[in-house]
Order: C-alpha cells, then sequence, then structure tokens
C-alpha cells in the first residue's frame, strides 16, 4: 500500500531547501524570461515555498493550484504568514482538467514532485491548453538516467505514488500538447537531488510528520528511491518549451 504522507511532506523531508530546492529553481529561473507583470500558473504547489520563492524572486502573480486540499491549506497559511497573499492565489483543482480558459497564462510551471500519482500526460497537455501562444511550459520531473528494473519501478509507484519516466517519454509529450522548442536540462549532475544522508532524512521525518514521518524514511519505498539516485538511475530535470 502507499506511503501516507502527502506531496507537500513527501518535498519537505527528501529535498531540504536551501541545499537541494533552492538551486533548482534558481537554474530554472536563469532558463527563463520572467517580467514582473507575467501572469503565472504553478501546477503543483506542496508546501509553497518555491512558489513564494519565485513570488519574492519575480516578482510576479502566481495562480497555485494543487489537487490535494491538504497541500493547499499548508500552502495557503504560509503565504498568509509570509505576507504574499495578494500576490499568490490559490485553488484546489483536478491538475488534469484545469479550471481555465484557453490561451490564459505567461509562463506555466509543472513541478511533477508535488503531483505523485497523476496523470503526467493530461497534466502537460492542460498546461499547453491554458498557455498563451508563446508562452513558456517548463516542468520539474523525474526523468529515468537509463532503463529501469521493472521491480524498481513498481515499488516505487506501488508505495510512494512516484512515476518517473525516460526524457525521450516527457518530450513526446511536450510535443503532443503543442509545446515545442523543446530544451531538456540535468539539474542534478551529482546525483544529490534528494537528500540521501540517512540521520537528516530521520530529523526532518521527524520534524515534518513525527512517527508518519519516521516511517515514511524507514519504507522501503524510500529506501529504493534514495538508491537509485544515488546510483544514478534516477535523474531529475528541467524541461522547457514554448507553446
Amino acid at each position: 500500500m502507499p506511503t501516507t504522507v502527502s506531496s507537500a511532506h513527501f518535498l519537505t523531508i527528501l529535498r531540504p531547501w536551501g541545499a537541494v530546492s533552492e538551486p533548482t529553481y534558481k537554474r530554472m529561473g536563469q532558463l527563463l524570461d520572467v517580467d514582473p507583470g507575467h501572469e503565472v500558473l504553478w501546477i503543483g504547489t506542496g508546501s509553497a515555498r518555491s512558489v513564494m520563492w519565485w513570488a519574492e524572486r519575480f516578482k510576479t502573480h502566481i495562480v497555485g493550484l494543487d489537487p490535494e486540499s491538504d497541500s493547499v491549506e499548508v500552502a495557503e497559511a504560509a503565504a498568509r504568514a509570509a505576507g504574499f497573499a495578494n500576490q499568490i492565489a490559490f485553488q484546489v483543482a483536478p491538475a488534469h482538467d484545469l479550471p481555465y480558459e484557453e490561451d490564459v497564462f505567461d509562463l506555466v510551471v509543472i513541478n511533477a514532485l508535488s503531483l505523485l500519482g497523476h496523470d503526467y500526460k493530461a497534466i502537460i497537455r492542460e498546461a499547453g491548453r491554458v498557455a498563451r501562444p508563446g508562452a513558456s511550459v517548463v516542468a520539474l520531473v523525474p526523468s529515468w538516467q537509463r532503463e529501469a528494473d521493472p521491480a524498481d519501478a513498481a515499488l516505487l509507484s506501488q508505495r510512494l505514488r512516484f512515476t518517473p519516466q525516460l526524457v525521450v517519454e516527457w518530450r513526446r509529450w511536450f510535443r503532443e500538447g503543442q509545446i515545442g522548442d523543446l530544451a531538456v536540462e540535468d539539474v542534478a549532475p551529482n546525483s544529490h537531488w534528494i537528500e540521501t544522508h540517512f540521520v537528516g532524512l530521520i530529523v526532518r521525518g521527524w520534524r515534518v510528520a513525527r512517527w508518519r514521518g519516521i516511517r515514511f524514511v524507514l519504507s522501503d519505498g524510500v529506501r529504493t528511491l534514495r538508491q537509485l539516485v544515488h546510483q544514478r538511475v534516477l535523474g531529475l530535470s528541467i524541461i522547457k518549451g514554448t507553446r
């Protein structure tokens, strides 16, 4: 059965902000031409740490959408406490069936790590639909660096709802979503896109979700995930395209 932590807790435990997550979003920002007047849709908010960082750095208005009401509740509270209530709006809605008209947003960001178990192909299609012509669509995605053992892939899916794809598959889904001019970059060439230090994981698991967090860190799903990342079988990629 799946390991029961929210997507927000999944990221908070496995991807400490300063050492792991923040450099990823800095690099994503460097790849984009972001204007302070842009309307941004952020699909998969998690705890909203990355969304707030983006709002502060680029001064854009952001709509943060997440299918999980628990994640949105955490995100809204964090944004209010940090003073972003007028700059970031949050919504609970299915990522594969976005509640927006066509050609609305200047930039669409997809954080696949906050969308565990969801239909990535449909999400990318919807991102292309709501992006304005000429707008950028960028996704942070888990990607197999080579063919994975089917047993490992099945375990990640069953235990963590974690479903990486080969880069060629991600690219195909972007093209099918009418998103072209694709560029792909490995954001973790040293393989450390999650925290692999066991003691650090235990400490964060306890801080974030107490015994549930500890059980999550000790689960066979997280153990397999850590091994695959350490072996560089499983990486993290930024895929950027233009609508």
